[in-house]
């Protein structure tokens, strides 16, 4: 790591990364993806910046520098403005995802918990399996929302009103910009960011996991 560090201060941005590719396995997946988020920032190719610091994110790598880095992205990229909602749908998407950041598990442990102490108080099985059944939905919920296919947008393409280019195009998607997107064979179709609705093509995508 120390000479990614020392390549990235000489703004040897591509030799670190490849010395990064090279050394992927011997590099827990966080901070691979934080410093790989690193580099495609320093080189402002800010939509692969964003995609890997996001997964980041995901595998549990998060600290100050992280975040600091990953604000620097999005406000380099504009996402507030691009990922601005526009309907009912996107306030809904955007809810739930913030929503499985912790706060989904954290409430289903304090249902369990305080529901618990009712429990052994009334020693009732019915308010037992029902504490059970409102846990279990409120995991399955997470889990859900957890399992949704998003992805960020690295290179920036067309939309299309149908899944194949002989329908009419759209506005182009911007790079950076995160989307939910269901497949059908080569294309996609963005459900999220409602102002991109249409299909792209399965490419130019790094699918968060």
């Amino acid at each position: 790591m120390k000479t990614v560090e020392a390549l990235y201060v000489q703004k040897d941005f591509a030799k670190a990364l490849q010395t990064l590719e090279a050394n992927k396995s011997k590099i827990s997946p966080g901070l691979w993806h934080y410093n790989m988020g690193t580099v495609y920032a320093g080189m402002k190719e800010f939509g692969k910046a964003r995609f890997h610091l996001l997964q980041a994110e995901r595998e549990g790598f998060v600290s100050k520098e992280s975040e600091q880095n990953l604000e620097v992205v999005e406000s380099a990229l504009d996402t507030t403005r691009l990922e601005k909602p526009l309907a009912w749908s996107d306030y809904a998407v955007r809810g739930a995802m913030i929503a499985s950041e912790g706060i989904l598990s954290t409430l289903a442990l304090f249902i369990l918990i305080a529901g618990m102490i009712g429990v052994l108080k009334k020693k009732s099985l019915a308010l037992f399996s029902a504490l059970t059944v409102f846990v279990l939905l409120i995991v399955g919920v997470d889990f859900w929302i957890n399992s949704w296919p998003l992805a960020v947008v690295t290179t920036p393409q067309g939309i299309q009103e149908g899944p194949s280019a002989i329908f009419a195009s759209r506005e182009e998607l911007p790079s950076g910009v995160l989307v939910l997107a269901t497949h059908k064979g080569e294309w996609r179709k963005i459900l999220y960011p409602s102002r991109y609705q249409g299909w792209i093509k399965n490419t130019g995508l790094e699918e968060l996991k």
